[in-house]
């Protein structure tokens, strides 16, 4: 609570209170805007926009990291391409120099997905998984306990439709492509650890954030524990919102629109590779990932196969800016 009351020193109190919010600078560490059109090298710009020299893709079923993977592990229903009528890059209607990262899901029961084997239960359904893995990676800055953070900004829109699984979310890097959330801390989800800075599902008028950690040093996937905040945008769900994630090595910070809704402190979060070590797993660069799926055990199965069919499960990026917020 402010210390700070009115008269006769309102003017003094509300200029250091001013001064305490925005103390420290933003200083542009990355950023992506999006921009249409693929203006030189051609062979590493496709989609109307997207740069192959920073974004790469997932594609098929998640089984090319493994059978037991199939639907990327949560049995989502849906093959990722990279697809022009998955993912692409759009101009804004009234600013043609503007863009945006599209990614559109579809309907076109029995396709061919990228994997010659898939099963049907993953051939109805198209979209796309666009990730920085080995190409951008993120942490913040300093020594643990004594670190800069460092802030990331996604300007998104979520479709309202059954089914839809839109997430700008992020893993431990890795150089070993063969493997799925393998990191420093082991591999295997979720003993590295995951940062979940917006999904939202379906009709919700709200979206969450959410840390995902634990895991035992010889099963990974063992007494996996979590930390969720809701951002409750309501009548504005499906508008334009900016989400922030605020990464220190003492505290994850989440707001929408500059306003915070959901903070995890040191002493909260844990792996079992690396027990004795506090910040761990949250103190390697982690990867960045946009992707919409369609169903799956966090959205169910109500899909509304119509929507998509008739274009409506759009997930828009208008741009993503990280920032080292420096004292």
């Amino acid at each position: 609570m402010s210390r700070c009351r009115l008269p006769p020193h309102a003017v003094v109190c509300i200029a250091l209170t001013i001064l305490r919010l925005t103390s420290g600078k933003m200083v542009p560490r990355w950023s992506e805007e999006f921009r249409p059109g693929c203006k030189g090298n051609t062979t590493t710009c496709i989609n109307g926009g997207i740069d192959l020299t920073r974004f790469g893709f997932e594609l098929g079923d998640g089984t090319s990291y493994g059978p037991n993977l199939i639907g990327w592990g949560n049995w989502q229903r849906q093959c990722h391409t990279n697809h022009s009528s998955n993912v692409r890059v759009e101009a804004f209607p009234d600013k043609p120099t503007d863009g945006m990262l599209v990614i559109q899901a579809g309907y076109s029961p029995g396709q061919a997905c990228y994997n010659e084997n898939a099963p049907p239960s993953v051939t109805d359904f198209t979209s796309a998984r666009v990730i920085t893995r080995n190409k951008a990676a993120f942490r913040w800055k300093g020594t643990p306990g004594k670190s800069t953070p460092v802030r990331i900004d996604v300007r998104v829109q979520v479709p309202l439709v059954n089914g839809t699984w839109p997430a700008a979310w992020m893993l431990p890097d890795t150089n070993k492509e063969w493997c799925l959330a393998c990191g420093p801390y082991g591999d295997g989800w979720c003993l590295g650890g995951e940062i979940d800075i917006m999904e939202h599902i379906n009709t919700n008028d709200y979206t969450i954030s959410n840390l995902q950690y634990g895991g035992l040093a010889n099963a990974s996937w063992l007494e996996c524990k979590e930390k969720i905040g809701k951002f409750r945008a309501k009548h504005r769900a499906s508008d334009w919102n900016v989400i922030s994630l605020i990464w220190d090595s003492t505290y994850m910070q989440f707001l929408a629109n500059g306003k915070q809704y959901h903070k995890v402190t040191l002493g909260t979060w844990n792996t079992g590779a690396a027990p004795n070590n506090t910040y761990a797993p949250f103190d390697v660069p982690f990867y960045l990932i946009f992707d919409m799926a369609i169903g799956g055990l966090y959205p169910g199965y109500n899909i509304d196969s119509a929507a998509i069919a008739a274009g409506a499960a759009r997930y828009n990026i208008d741009y993503i800016r990280v920032w080292d917020l420096v004292p």
